[in-house]
């Protein structure tokens, strides 16, 4: 089914709106940081762990108190979360909201689309590179993830990433054909009824800048005989591989995509791609390659997600941190938008992948009932296997001697403020980058993540935990005294003037100062996860309906309310325009944000703020399917408003037909419902649709 643009081209701002709009409209930049399940507890702990709290960063008014960047952009507002279907959101509608603005709030796993149509929705970033801004997506996750996907993508389900990067790299339906015609395997190639048409929106759209992890959704798997990417290997800005000192070889990324399509070629051959894959390369381009009409700039730096900064910092210093990717790529559209201004989206996405896995607020057991088991823990050193050991981590599994759970969050914060500077270094130099609006959020919090106190050595509390939260009494230093009331002879509990404050030092890795605890028996921040196996149930034995199993999703999203920061240097008397507009309102949903991104750039913002009224959509026929999910059989539940003929589907995740449960079978109008035997399909995700009168109308994702 084509793609339809759901957005209204007549619609205009009121005229005092669209004349500032349109003032500001010259040498604009707007840049969203997007903190992947990033909560307001991570940001504590790693202002804690920089020194708040201590000498000289106690009050607002010590001139150290504001100690992230975070910390320093000037306008703070509380946003839901929520998704169209859902109380919980995952990434997929969380940053659509922000791509799309009203018509972004959709259902789960659904990227930048209607999920009753199947219409693509117009994002901002769309709508910016059509008015000339150029524009960019800045990752530490896959770049094909559901957050950066959001913005310069539109499909129905957020896992179809060798889509959603042939997406990226086309902006004409020939380029999106030839890049599945390149495939080696004829029946891989283009073919319109499973590979569907690149969305409108994206026809004409190019991407100046993709930075971040995800090359195995570039590159071929290499399953036909011949068959390898000449990009595979790593390699410096001379062209030399750099060899990995754990293998002492040259290090490597893999590809995984099922077609053997090499997608990096097609964009170095085909769509004047530069491309790097290391620190090295990245940090030292030639940017005189990249001004107006020259390069686009691709940079994939692992197989899959970045490594957390914490891995990053002792296991692969040839990746770039997040703060390069966003510094090379602030510099890139400089040099492409031709004074006009760019659009940037920057993801930390492995908060949440910290989150996911509980780090730091489980460890693994051996099972009474036979193999292993999750049980709730804190304060022990990290698995050596690295951030998300959990998942594979044994009884046995060694740990570090000198890494926390906590250093892990706290790195990875640092490196997301870092990239915060990036962008903040931009407001101080107006004459010359021109006007920048800064946003940071989050498409929602994950895990339930909190700090619940510091490692005490001492055990003050006598149970044995060593964590407590708060310094200790004032004491008498008089024996005799101990009963007075009398406020002499006075002791101040833990240290006198220091008091009870976490005690860190820094450590400078690549120019960049990052916290860690000052000993193993020092006063470290211990964390802990609301959403853990033993309360929410992920991986819960039937037999014992413990949700402990080991190997689960230990954390879930949760449906917290989320912070947001802006700043801008706009210096607007409208205190309705550029990052003043998250002020003075109370909460706000996270749909409030885009329309002022797009205000700041001059495009017209009415149609990221509207959602089609109850009603105004012509009907169209509903999928339920139940139950979700299904063990042998389900229901497909359908509704007609019109007499039609109907046939039902199932694909798999790659759009293989994998049963046809009805075939143009006539039905009256109403409600209808069809059982559907399931017994003979794998495990795995399937997609229902539901073609009425030979147009597809209605999809759903079942997994059994």
């Amino acid at each position: 089914m084509k793609a339809k643009v759901l957005l209204g081209s007549g619609l205009v701002l009121a005229a005092l709106a669209g004349q500032e709009a349109r003032a500001q409209a010259a040498n604009n930049n707007v840049i969203i940081y997007i903190g992947d399940g990033f909560g307001l507890a991570p940001k504590t702990a790693a202002r804690m762990a920089m020194g708040q709290g201590n000498t000289g960063k106690r009050f607002a008014s010590d001139a150290g108190f504001q100690v992230l960047n975070l910390d320093k952009l000037k306008y703070n507002a509380t946003v839901t979360t929520h998704s169209l279907n859902s109380w919980i959101t995952d990434s997929a509608p969380g940053a659509s909201v922000y791509a799309c603005g009203k018509q972004g709030k959709q259902d789960n796993e659904v990227i930048s689309l209607n999920p009753a149509t199947g219409a693509s929705i117009e994002t901002i970033l769309e709508a910016a590179k059509k008015q000339g801004y150029a524009v960019g997506l800045v990752s530490t996750a896959r770049i094909t993830h559901a957050t950066p996907a959001a913005f310069a993508s539109h499909i129905w389900y957020r896992d179809l990433e060798d889509y959603i990067s042939a997406q990226y790299i086309a902006s004409t339906q020939p380029q999106y054909e030839a890049i599945f015609n390149s495939s080696p395997t004829a029946s891989y190639r283009y073919t319109a009824a499973r590979d569907w048409v690149l969305p409108t929106p994206k026809v004409g759209v190019e991407l100046d800048v993709i930075l971040g992890g995800g090359a195995r959704h570039f590159m071929p798997r290499s399953r036909t005989a011949g068959v390898t990417s000449t990009y595979e290997t790593i390699v410096d800005r001379n062209g030399a591989a750099i060899i990995d000192p754990a293998t002492g070889v040259a290090a490597t990324l893999k590809g995984n995509r099922a077609d053997d399509v090499d997608l990096v070629s097609y964009a170095v051959t085909q769509r004047n791609y530069g491309y790097v894959n290391s620190r090295d390369a990245l940090n030292n381009i030639n940017l005189s390659q990249y001004g107006v009409g020259g390069k686009k700039l691709l940079g994939l730096f692992h197989s899959s997600h970045v490594n957390f900064e914490q891995d990053r910092q002792t296991n692969a210093a040839w990746e770039p941190s997040l703060a390069e990717m966003t510094h090379i790529a602030i510099e890139v559209l400089k040099a492409k938008s031709n004074g006009k201004g760019f659009f940037l989206m920057v993801e930390a996405g492995r908060i949440d992948h910290l989150e996911h896995a509980n780090a730091g607020g489980i460890t693994v057991v051996a099972n009474p009932a036979g193999g292993n088991q999750y049980t709730v823990d804190a304060d022990k050193p990290a698995y050596a296997l690295g951030g998300e050991s959990n998942y594979v981590a044994t009884p046995t599994t060694p740990r570090t001697t000198n890494v926390y759970a906590s250093d892990y969050m706290i790195k990875e914060v640092m490196a997301f403020d870092y990239a915060v500077a990036e962008g903040r270094a931009l407001l101080a130099t107006p004459s010359t980058t021109g006007k920048t609006l800064i946003f940071s959020t989050s498409d929602h919090e994950c895990g339930g993540f909190a700090v619940t106190g510091l490692h005490d050595e001492a055990d003050a509390q006598a149970n044995g935990t060593k964590i407590r939260t708060y310094s200790g009494q004032i004491t008498k230093s008089v024996p005799a005294e101990v009963g007075y009331a009398t406020p002499t002879n006075l002791v101040r509990g833990d240290g006198g003037v220091g008091g009870w404050f976490p005690d860190y030092v820094m450590n400078s890795f690549q120019g960049k100062d990052y916290p860690q605890p000052a000993s193993a028996t020092g006063k470290r921040i211990v964390v802990a996860y609301g959403s853990n196996p033993l309360t929410n149930g992920n991986g819960t034995r039937a037999s014992t309906g413990v949700g402990s199993n080991q190997g689960a999703t230990p954390g879930n999203h949760t449906p917290q309310d989320i912070w947001v920061g802006a700043e801008d240097n706009a210096n607007s008397a409208d205190p309705t325009f550029g990052a003043q507009g998250i002020a003075g309102q109370g909460l706000l949903d996270n749909t409030s944000i885009t329309p002022l991104m797009a205000r700041f750039l001059g495009i017209n913002a009415t149609p990221f703020t509207l959602r089609a009224a109850p009603g105004t959509s012509p009907a169209t026929p509903g999928l339920e399917l139940s139950p979700v999910p299904f063990s042998g059989s389900f229901a497909v539940a359908f509704t007609l408003p019109t007499p039609g003929a109907v046939t039902v589907e199932l694909f798999d995740e790659v759009g293989r037909r994998v049963q046809t449960v009805l075939t143009n079978k006539d039905y009256a109008s109403g409600a209808h419902s069809v059982a559907v035997d399931g017994s003979r399909l794998r495990a795995g995700l399937y997609i229902a649709t539901v073609t009425v009168n030979g147009q597809v109308v209605s999809k759903r994702t079942i997994k059994l």
